[in-house]
Formats: C-alpha cells, sequence, structure tokens
C-alpha cells in the first residue's frame, strides 16, 4: 500500500470514528504550530497568521474569531494581551519565548460567555431599577467582551466587561492578592460584574468613560 493510501485510509477511519469537525480542529491545531520568532505590534507575515489560528483555536465561541490576515494590529494584540492575562503573565502584548510555550501549553483559554450570558449575568447582580443602566454601560465600554483589553497612552490597560483599570480600580476591586491573579479575575465576566457592582455603591458611574450611556 503506497503512503498516499495510507494516509487517506487513515483520514477514513478518523472521519468513522470523530465528526469532520473534530478532524478538521485536529488539522487547524497540527497548521497552527507557532514560528520560533518573536512577535510585536505591527509586525506581518505568515507567522503572524500561524499565531492569529493559535489565539482562535483557544477561544472559537460566540463569534469570538479573530481575522486571520497576518496583520499584527490592535485586535491581536488586544487578544495577546487576554491570553497573558488568563494566563496570569505580565501583560506585554509581545509574544516571546515564555508566550509561545504558554500558547502551546496554557493553563486558560481564551473562551467567552456569549452577549446574552453576560447580560444576564449583569441583571443578576445589579438591582433591576438600574439593570438597563449597566448593561448599556457595559456595552459601550467593552461590546460586552469578557476578555476585552483597552491599552491607555500611560501604559495601564482597561481589562473585562467593565473595563477596570490596572492602575487603579482593579487593584482596589477585583480579588486577589497580586495583580496577575486580580487580571485574571477581571478577565471573568462574573468577577468583574461582582466587582463593578462593588465599585457602583461605592462611587456611582463616575469611574466609568462610558457613566452616561
Amino acid at each position: 500500500m503506497t503512503t498516499a493510501m495510507c494516509a487517506a485510509l487513515v483520514l477514513l477511519v478518523s472521519s468513522a470514528l470523530w465528526p469532520m469537525s473534530s478532524v478538521s480542529a485536529v488539522l487547524e491545531t497540527s497548521a497552527a504550530t507557532l514560528c520560533d520568532v518573536d512577535l510585536e505590534y505591527s509586525e506581518s507575515g505568515s507567522c503572524v497568521e500561524r499565531l492569529q489560528r493559535r489565539l482562535n483555536e483557544l477561544g472559537l465561541n460566540c463569534g469570538n474569531q479573530l481575522s486571520v490576515d497576518g496583520a499584527f494590529g490592535a485586535a491581536t494584540r488586544m487578544r495577546v494581551f487576554a491570553f497573558q492575562g488568563r494566563n496570569r503573565m505580565t501583560m506585554t502584548g509581545e509574544v516571546g519565548s515564555v508566550t509561545r510555550s504558554k500558547l502551546a501549553n496554557p493553563d486558560q483559554g481564551l473562551g467567552v460567555a456569549c452577549d446574552s450570558t453576560v447580560e444576564s449575568q449583569i441583571r443578576a447582580v445589579f438591582p433591576d431599577s438600574i439593570a438597563n443602566k449597566a448593561v448599556r454601560v457595559a456595552r459601550c465600554e467593552s461590546g460586552l467582551n469578557p476578555i476585552a483589553v483597552g491599552l491607555n497612552t500611560n501604559g495601564t490597560k482597561d481589562v473585562g466587561v467593565f473595563q477596570f483599570n490596572t492602575g487603579g480600580t482593579l487593584q482596589e476591586y477585583l480579588p486577589g492578592a497580586t495583580l496577575a491573579v486580580k487580571v485574571d479575575n477581571a478577565l471573568s465576566s462574573a468577577d468583574n460584574i461582582h466587582a463593578a457592582y462593588d465599585l457602583y455603591r461605592a462611587r456611582g458611574w463616575q469611574p466609568w468613560t462610558c457613566g452616561n450611556a
């Protein structure tokens, strides 16, 4: 039997044992092997495409898909920030050897709660009298995206559904003994929303840029 025939037989057997979507996922994972080079914002090329595919593999749900265009732009950097944050790494937004190693064997992926679930979580925490307002603020701040990370001109970052700032509100209101743990918790929609209600009770809508939404 030729090599090609063997390969076809393996694929046929695989298709019988697993749905084609599962077989495709395995092939995609194999195709997303990262280049052994450092990557950062504004770079482009096939190695960035491999990075984007890997980031997608770790969080393809609820339309949470990154464009595989080979351009390391703001969207790709935000996803790298989120991956690093969820895995309790320093959020540099750059992909060096340590981040590559963690991408190959992550502690946490990038799956997110869907918009409808996030909205329900907000309504379950905030009183009915202000729940609509809270949903509008969160939608304006992050698009209800649990892994949204915004980069500020002073180097701080705004994290999660209610965009807690790493230089202030996140450290004050998110649970955890270290900044890395606090960031990880901020990237959980449930923890972020509970912290947002605590912040609201202490300071009203003033802390949020979208407080007038």
